[in-house]
C-alpha cells in the first residue's frame, strides 16, 4: 500500500510520534482542522501510480540522470589525472567534478535513502554509501538525521536536527537571538561556503560520538557503521588529495587548494537548491503547546513547512532531484521523485480543495525569501516570530 509517510507517523495525528530530548516531553499532531485531506491526497496520488502503470520506485528517467552525472564526474577527474591541462584548467574541471557528485547524490543517493530507488533495500544503502563516499559524508548518519529526525517534524524545535541550534545562524524564530545575527543576512555567504568541509572534517564526527539528538535519544550504532565510517573517509581523502598529489605534477597545496574550491561550490550549490525549501518566510515553525501538541496534523505540517519552486518544470526536476518539489517529497517520502511533478499537481489541487495553502515559487525569489527570512529572525525576538508558527 502507498504510503504518505514514514514508518514513524503512519498513525497521524493519533500516536506519540517523538519525545523532545531538551525537556522530555511527548510531541504529538492533533487531529485535522480538515478532516479527509491526508486520506484523500493519499488516494488521488495511488489511483496516478495505478493509473499510470508505475511503481513508486525510480524508473528510466532516473537512471538515464545516474549514468550521465556519473560519467561527468568519471570524465572530469579522469581528465585532471590525465595531467594534461593546466592548473587553472584542472580547477575547472573539479569544479565539475564536484557539482556532477553533488547532483547525483541529490538525484540518485537521496531516493536510495528513502528507499525509493530500488525495491531491494541492501542496494539503495550500498548506492547511497558509494555516492555520499564521493562527497566525504556519511551516508549513515545522514540517513540517520534526515528519515528519523528531520522527516518527522520538520522546523519543530528540539525535534528535527536540520534546525538545531548553531552559533552561526538562527533558522528558527523558535530559538535564542545572539546579537550579531542582526547581520547573518550579510555573513550567511560566507557560512554556506563551508557547509560540505563542516560536514565531512566536524559534523559527522560529532553526531557519530553524540547519544542524544534533536528528538532521538539513547542513540547506540552498530559496530560495523564505525568500521565503514572510517573507510569511507579515508577514501574520500584518497580520491580528492592522495591520488591527485601523487600523479599531477603540481604542488601539494595546490590540490589541497583546488579541493577546498570544489567544495566550497559544491556548498553554494546544494544550499541555493534546498535552503529555502523550508528557511524561507514563506515557511511556517510551528511550537508545541503546553499538553506538546501541534496544532494540525502530519499532513498539514507539511504543507505548512515547506515551500516548493517550480515543481512543474522538467528541467528543475531534472537538476534539483525533486527538491524543488519538496512539499510532494515532505507528503510521499517513499515515492521516487521521477514521479513528483504529476504528484505536485495532485497535491496543489488536493489541497485547495481542502482550503489548505500550498507554498510555491520560483528558485530566484525563494532564494531572496531566505535571505529575508534571515534577516528578519536575526532582528527579532521569539514574541515577535509568531506569524511563522
Amino acid at each position: 500500500m502507498l504510503r504518505a509517510d514514514t514508518d514513524k507517523s503512519s498513525a497521524v495525528g493519533t500516536g506519540v510520534l517523538a519525545e523532545s530530548p531538551s525537556s522530555g516531553q511527548k510531541i504529538r499532531f492533533r487531529g485535522s482542522r480538515n478532516p479527509g485531506f491526508a486520506r484523500e491526497v493519499r488516494r488521488r496520488v495511488t489511483a496516478y501510480l495505478s493509473a499510470s502503470g508505475t511503481t513508486r520506485y525510480a524508473d528510466g528517467r532516473l537512471w538515464f540522470k545516474a549514468v550521465l552525472y556519473a560519467a561527468i564526474a568519471v570524465a572530469a577527474y579522469g581528465a585532471i589525472l590525465s595531467n594534461q591541462f593546466s592548473p587553472w584548467q584542472m580547477l575547472l574541471m573539479a569544479n565539475v567534478a564536484g557539482a556532477a557528485v553533488l547532483l547525483l547524490a541529490i538525484n540518485v543517493a537521496h531516493d536510495a535513502a528513502h528507499d525509493a530507488l530500488t525495491r531491494h533495500r541492501w542496494l539503495n544503502q550500498i548506492i547511497q554509501t558509494v555516492i555520499f563516499t564521493l562527497l566525504g559524508a556519511s551516508a549513515y548518519l545522514w540517513r540517520l538525521r534526515h528519515v528519523k529526525s528531520h522527516h518527522i517534524f520538520p522546523n519543530v524545535n528540539g525535534c528535527d536536527m536540520d534546525i538545531d541550534e548553531n552559533p552561526f545562524l538562527r533558522l528558527s524564530p523558535n530559538h535564542r537571538r545572539r546579537w550579531y545575527q542582526r547581520f547573518q543576512h550579510l555573513y550567511a555567504p560566507f557560512v554556506f561556503w563551508l557547509v560540505a568541509l563542516h560536514t565531512v572534517f566536524y559534523q559527522d564526527f560529532v553526531y557519530l560520538a553524540k547519544k542524544r539528538l534533536a528528538n532521538m535519544s539513547d542513540i547506540r550504532h552498530p559496530g560495523h557503521q564505525y568500521v565503514t565510517f572510517i573507510a569511507c573517509k579515508m577514501a574520500y581523502l584518497a580520491i580528492v588529495v592522495g591520488i591527485p598529489m601523487m600523479v599531477l605534477d603540481v604542488a601539494w597545496w595546490q590540490v589541497v587548494i583546488g579541493a577546498m574550491v570544489m567544495s566550497i561550490s559544491a556548498s553554494v550549490l546544494f544550499v541555493m537548491l534546498l535552503i529555502g525549501t523550508h528557511f524561507a518566510e514563506e515557511a511556517q515553525f510551528p511550537h508545541v503547546d503546553a499538553d506538546g501538541y501541534l496544532g494540525h496534523d502530519w499532513a498539514e505540517h507539511a504543507l505548512l513547512t515547506s515551500v516548493d519552486w517550480s515543481p512543474q518544470s522538467r528541467l528543475a526536476s531534472f537538476i534539483a532531484g525533486g527538491a524543488n518539489c519538496h512539499v510532494a517529497h515532505h507528503l510521499f517520502p517513499t515515492v521516487s521523485h521521477v514521479h513528483y511533478i504529476a504528484i505536485s499537481r495532485i497535491i496543489r489541487q488536493t489541497a485547495i480543495d481542502f482550503g489548505l495553502r500550498y507554498h510555491c515559487t520560483t528558485l530566484p525569489r525563494l532564494v531572496r525569501s531566505h535571505f529575508r527570512f534571515l534577516k528578519r529572525m536575526g532582528t527579532i525576538d521569539r514574541h515577535d516570530a509568531l506569524p511563522y508558527g
